[in-house]
Parts: C-alpha cells; structure tokens; sequence
C-alpha cells in the first residue's frame, strides 16, 4: 500500500464522517476507535486493520465495500444513510443526565464512560438477535 492510498482513504473517510456532521470525536466515540488514531487514518499516517475498516463502515452506516471504493485522486460521491442522532433520543432524562455529568468529567473518565456504554450497547445487541 502507498502514502497516496493512504491519503486517499483518509480523504474518503474524512469525508464520510462529514457527510454526517460528525466531528472527529463524535465518530471516535461513536467506534470505539481513539481520536488520535482516527486523525492518523484521515491525514494518510496510520495503516489500519480490516476489521477497523469494517467497524468505520458499520458506524458511518455505510457498505464495508464502499469504504475501500474511493477515488484514487478527487473528492467522493458517497451515498450515505439518514443520519441517526448521536446519543439517541436526548428527550430521555436519564441521557440528559447523564450528558450533563459527563461534562464534568476528565478525558479518561469519559473514555470509560462511553466504553461501558458500547459494551452494554452491544451486548443488547447480542439479545435482540
């Protein structure tokens, strides 16, 4: 793989998650995947595994296959889903409370938070199947 596919995955997926609105830090909470290491894949200086290509793709609420279809030089053209709101339906009191006391936390103390929220989320998704 070259620095130029690297970047161009980067542009692509820079533009997938702005296509949504996200900000860096939405989609890495919203995959579970670091900050950092997600600006490493967009400016082409992290060469990322395939089943963290899988994970972006299911979390952007795109094919897995269009994450490897991007132009080799331009922008992209990419049909994405209806965007679905970040922490659900913040009419709930339990989420805006939540929120509320995430705001006052420290960087490790919310990264906790939201990775026991994506365990609990996704052992929930283990039930319903």
């Amino acid at each position: 793989m070259t620095d130029q596919t690297l970047r161009q995955f980067g542009l692509h997926l820079a533009t997938l998650r702005k296509q949504r609105g996200w900000s860096q830090e939405t989609l890495s909470l919203e995959s579970g995947l670091a900050r950092s290491y997600l600006s490493g894949i967009e400016r082409g200086k992290r060469n990322l595994a395939l089943l963290n290509i899988c994970m972006l793709a299911d979390t952007l609420g795109v094919p897995r296959s269009e994450m490897l279809d991007f132009p080799r030089q331009g922008s992209t053209g990419v049909q994405v889903e209806e965007p679905r709101p970040v922490f659900g339906n913040a009419q709930n009191a339990a989420i805006e409370a939540t929120l509320r006391h995430m705001a006052e936390l420290n960087e490790a103390e919310v990264d906790l938070v939201a990775a026991v929220a994506r365990a609990l989320a996704r052992k929930g998704s283990f039930r319903q199947g």
